[in-house]
């Protein structure tokens, strides 16, 4: 269903297939809403990308009361917490072995950049190597398919050599160490 979408999206089909695909959007309620779904995506793969986010100043409130009596509680509360954290990320890491059977999702990635003479991707899923990404002839997309496993990933588009950019269709996002910003991709078996 998304290969024929994404082929008329993309103008790759014939007038035939055109005619069978525009029967099959009037006919099939879920296949309407997908491709309207993948529609609206394309706008967002083909519009600007933005680059900055505007700065939001909160005033502080005056201080009522003072919460010194409240400190060895907060204490206590912090080392708690972190001892949870520990625990679960002791309990919740899986031996490699069965990390190597787990299975993989193939996932398409695509960005519009049609003034780019090269671009690559990189995420957790790549062990943050650089993957060259391949244009789709004139149309000024790139694109790629990775073998991604199950889970929550970051990654970025490195543009040209250096300009990272998140993904723009992608609206979860999370600032690095390093001043640029990632999109979290979670994969579902």
């Amino acid at each position: 269903m998304n290969d024929s979408i994404s082929m008329f999206i993309d103008n790759e089909l014939n007038l035939d297939e055109k005619i069978d695909f525009v029967k099959k959007v009037h006919t099939e309620e879920e296949f309407y809403s997908e491709s309207i779904d993948l529609l609206e995506q394309e706008k967002l793969l083909r519009s600007d990308v933005v680059s900055a986010v505007p700065q939001i100043t909160v005033e502080e409130r005056p201080k009522r009361f003072s919460l010194q009596f409240f400190t060895p509680l907060l204490r206590v509360a912090e080392f708690g917490l972190v001892a949870v954290l520990v625990l679960f990320f002791v309990f919740s890491i899986m031996p490699e072995n069965q990390r190597q059977n787990e299975a993989l999702v193939l996932k398409r990635f695509v960005i519009y950049q049609p003034e780019a003479r090269n671009v690559q991707i990189a995420g957790s899923f790549t062990n943050w190597d650089n993957i060259p990404m391949k244009m789709d002839g004139a149309s000024g997309y790139w694109e790629i398919e990775l073998d991604v496993s199950k889970g929550e990933h970051r990654y970025v588009f490195i543009i040209g050599d250096d300009q990272k950019i998140a993904d723009p269709t992608i609206l979860t996002r999370e600032r690095d160490d390093f001043g640029s910003e990632n999109s979290v991709l979670v994969v579902e078996a």
